[in-house]
């Protein structure tokens, strides 16, 4: 496994992280709590190491692809996870008139995966949109010394509609994306200045519409969608880590958007709960069985947490930590009753690792 970073002393941090978090919980008023989640490790990713790739899941396979590598090189290579086999399978890459890209946004809508914006190789901010098809291969025909050669890949990506450009006239990175359904949604960001947006596209339209976002500006926050709602939160604006944590409820036609418990410290007559921990950047977050989770990521420094979000309740629990190297820029997904979580950054060192998480079963 390349670059897999198991620095000595680690086993003991974590020791010191259960104990003064996990064992003591997040509530102030209980004295004992018993914590779930099991790290494993998985299939290593098949590229170079990377962080601020994407990803989506369409019917229960994984796709990962773009980022930076170590050396600052932007990327438009795609994989394909299979978790029932444990493989990943080479894609058909981006096209060539699409710039390799850092810090692109992605979702997966009608069995189809989209990805776009990021900013490229020279730090320009992009806007471009494209499909990609897995179920279409592609057919690539090569002739060299008189010898032709044909090549089948799989997948194929087509062009759609440009994302809307900042009203600063610029494409942005660091957007949050998601779906409900078979529409897709991308927001937020920095294409110069900090947004605060969000557009919704849909594939049998070609469009995107302004749906508005009340929460405030932000740049590398994260998403998931639990119970068809898609909820937003985390992420920095003006290197503030940012507490507030939003739903979107597309059925609803008269208040979409829902403002959840903030991310910070909360004490009253009825509670007394520290969520000042959950709130972090460039995190890692994914769904399992319709409840949400957020792990490692930046809140000051690179973290190993994970906490566990319950849309009916409106509460975060902590769960075991992060078992790999602390980083930030991951990808991750959720297939099936297991969390996936790769790929990522710690200063100059970015990873090819991949890790499983039951968030039920004890730490092995």
């Amino acid at each position: 496994m390349k670059n897999f970073s198991l620095r000595a002393g680690r086993f003991l941090t974590l020791a010191f992280l259960l104990v003064g978090l996990g064992l003591s919980s997040c509530k102030k008023d209980e004295t004992t709590t018993t914590v779930t989640g099991n790290w494993t490790a998985g299939n290593s990713f098949p590229g170079v190491t990377r962080s601020g790739a994407v990803s989506f899941v369409i019917n229960g396979i994984a796709y990962v692809g773009t980022g930076n590598d170590v050396s600052s090189t932007r990327l438009k290579d795609f994989y394909a996870f299979d978790p029932a086999k444990g493989s990943w399978t080479q894609l058909t890459p981006m096209p060539a008139t699409a710039p390799a890209r850092y810090l692109a946004a992605a979702f997966a809508a009608n069995n189809k995966g989209y990805v776009g914006t990021g900013f490229d190789q020279n730090g320009n901010y992009l806007s471009d949109f494209w499909q990609f098809d897995p179920a279409t291969p592609t057919v690539t025909t090569t002739t060299t010394n008189g010898t032709t050669t044909t090549t089948t890949t799989t997948g194929t990506w087509t062009r759609i509609k440009d994302f809307p450009l900042t009203t600063t006239g610029t494409g942005r990175r660091g957007a949050v994306a998601g779906s409900v359904g078979n529409v897709g949604y991308v927001g937020c960001g920095f294409g110069g200045n900090y947004e605060k947006d969000m557009y919704k596209y849909d594939p049998a339209t070609n469009s995107w519409t302004d749906i508005g976002f009340p929460g405030n500006k932000r740049v590398n926050a994260s998403a998931f969608t639990l119970n068809n709602v898609m909820y937003v939160g985390f992420g920095t604006n003006n290197n503030t880590t940012d507490t507030q944590f939003w739903a979107f409820d597309p059925a609803s036609t008269t208040a979409p958007w829902t403002q959840k418990r903030s991310l910070a410290n909360i004490s009253n007559s009825t509670e007394s709960y520290d969520y000042s921990g959950v709130a972090r950047t460039q995190a890692a977050a994914f769904a399992v069985n319709n409840i949400g989770f957020v792990a490692v990521g930046n809140n000051g420094s690179n973290s190993l947490s994970c906490y566990q979000y319950d849309p009916a309740a409106d509460t975060w629990t902590l769960k075991n930590p992060f078992t790999g190297s602390a980083r930030s820029l991951p990808v991750a997904f959720g297939i099936g009753n297991t969390g996936y979580v790769g790929l990522g950054a710690t200063g100059t060192t970015a990873f090819d690792d991949f890790w499983k998480f039951d968030p039920n079963a004890s730490q092995q």
